[in-house]
């Protein structure tokens, strides 16, 4: 996959349909290494949010997939990919968003594009999440966890997880209860990053429209081809 190609081309084409002493103004209309456009229901500057969205850069981090010991950094992904966290033992959000996940499996490859885009899904609860623990949770949410674009990730401790998804991702989550009950508030959210480590949306909230989803996968991923 040529994963500037869409960029190089999209120049080509501005640059001769554009005359001399107009770019800089062109140019500035808005971020770079995009393909969709600005999202109407962001609700707020990208700059604003404490999580990266429209058109800024995911940060980088590496977390292995607990099942292969394979570490995963973004930066070296070459298709696109959507992102979020979650918990297995959440009683109720992160049900309906896996489940919204396992939606867009089975719709990608409806569409042929199962091997074409990642589904990353990263837990903050490493202590309760052990391989059995997400092994089970695929099973119940209907994931297909085997497949090579899919990856659950699982940092080592509580430290590793709040410098990861709070810190690094502005996704932040807070324990309460105590004992092995315990619970968690968190911000659910869901990135669409695109070859370039770019984020094209933030969808907000644990029900997401997979249609829109899927379509938004399939024009940035027809664009890097």
């Amino acid at each position: 996959m040529q994963r500037r190609q869409y960029l190089k081309t999209g120049s080509a084409v501005t640059l001769g349909a554009t005359v001399a002493g107009c770019l800089g103004g062109l140019f500035d209309s808005g971020p770079e290494n995009v393909v969709l456009s600005e999202p109407e229901d962001q609700g707020a500057e990208s700059s604003s949010l404490a999580y990266p969205a429209y058109g800024e850069p995911l940060p980088d981090f590496s977390l292995p997939d607990p099942f292969t010991d394979e570490p995963f950094r973004p930066k070296e992904m070459d298709e696109p990919f959507l992102c979020t966290s979650f918990y297995a033992f959440c009683p109720a959000e992160c049900v309906l968003l896996l489940g919204s996940f396992a939606n867009v499996q089975a719709a990608l490859d409806a569409e042929g594009l199962r091997d074409e885009i990642g589904l990353v899904a990263i837990t903050f609860d490493p202590e309760r999440d052990t391989p059995e623990a997400l092994s089970e949770h695929a099973e119940m949410i209907g994931i297909d966890y085997e497949h090579e674009m899919w990856r659950y990730l699982r940092p080592a401790d509580d430290a590793e997880a709040k410098e990861i998804v709070e810190e690094r991702l502005g996704l932040g989550f807070e324990k309460v209860g105590g004992g092995d009950a315990y619970d968690f508030n968190h911000l659910t959210i869901t990135f669409l990053v695109n070859p370039d480590t770019v984020v094209e949306r933030a969808y907000r909230g644990d029900r997401l429209d997979v249609d829109r989803v899927v379509s938004d996968l399939t024009t940035v991923h027809e664009s890097y081809q």
